[in-house]
């Protein structure tokens, strides 16, 4: 019965189970409760704003290092952009900062840089942190092949029919997690890069995921974080010479289907790009 289930709910809820994870944004924790399960989220910018510095550090790292050994957190990517390497070398970046208060990108862990070459007392930490990068692999699954909207949802029925049970009533289908309290994160990143199938125009097949996002969420209580590019639009000069800097619902680039089905829309907008030397008070 749904009402059992309400009740089931408040109870959880009372026991601090439905509480998110940290983010490392306070600020913004306050506003969507932080990583929860169960909430379908879009994060969209411009090129090179820094979307997916963000979904790296809020959406990952933080919440990975609060639940990194507990078995409360999954996390299944598909790398449409990056490289599932260079992600992990990202990641690999800001721990050995926080840990070792070293500042490494993860072009200088490569030794891409022109004329730079890891020195060896940097290699050995890195070769320290191989312990952690292994348990991060077994919390982060990531597939930087090829996707469309079809075949992620193979693989994430893959994943959920390992970790639970599928069932239906005579009105509904009921999803029984093998560990209620575990938190599914599934990122996109981003839309943009979905494969088309043979016969769906790019909006049709970004429709078809969310849709898909929208039945796993409900059903399974996954949580979905789909990225998006902005419009060129929005830094348009007409818009600028009205002041309409920030961005808005419409500038969302390919579709909107996306932004009604999500529960929280985050945008992120950069003033130095537009060189404002100031904005919103800030």
């Amino acid at each position: 019965m749904i009402t059992d289930q309400l009740f089931e709910n408040i109870e959880q809820g009372r026991l601090g189970k439905l509480w998110g994870y940290s983010m490392g944004l306070p600020k913004l924790e306050s506003m969507i409760d932080g990583v929860t399960k169960g909430t379908y989220t879009l994060l969209f910018a411009g090129s090179g704003i820094g979307k997916s510095n963000l979904m790296l550090y809020s959406f990952i790292y933080r919440p990975l290092m609060e639940h990194l050994y507990d078995n409360k957190f999954k996390i299944t990517m598909f790398a449409l952009e990056m490289k599932a390497d260079i992600l992990l070398a990202k990641l690999l970046s800001t721990y050995i900062f926080e840990k070792y208060h070293i500042d490494l990108s993860f072009k200088e862990i490569y030794s891409k840089k022109k004329g730079y070459v890891l020195p060896e007392e940097y290699l050995q930490i890195v070769k320290e942190c191989e312990p952690w990068l292994r348990q991060v692999e077994s919390v982060l699954t990531i597939h930087d092949k090829a996707a469309n909207a079809d075949s992620i949802y193979a693989i994430l029925m893959k994943e959920l029919e390992e970790r639970g049970t599928f069932s239906e009533t005579e009105c509904r289908k009921i999803y029984t997690p093998n560990d209620p309290d575990l938190t599914h994160l599934v990122i996109v990143d981003h839309a943009g890069k979905l494969r088309q199938k043979d016969g769906r125009t790019k909006k049709q097949e970004i429709d078809t995921l969310s849709s898909y996002f929208v039945y796993l969420r409900n059903i399974c209580n996954i949580s979905p974080l789909m990225l998006m590019q902005s419009n060129r639009d929005q830094s348009s000069s007409a818009r600028r010479q009205l002041g309409m800097f920030l961005p808005q619902m419409s500038d969302v680039k390919e579709t909107n289907e996306v932004y009604e089905d999500v529960d929280i829309t985050l945008a992120i907008y950069s003033p130095s790009v537009d060189k404002l030397k100031s904005n919103n008070g800030y």
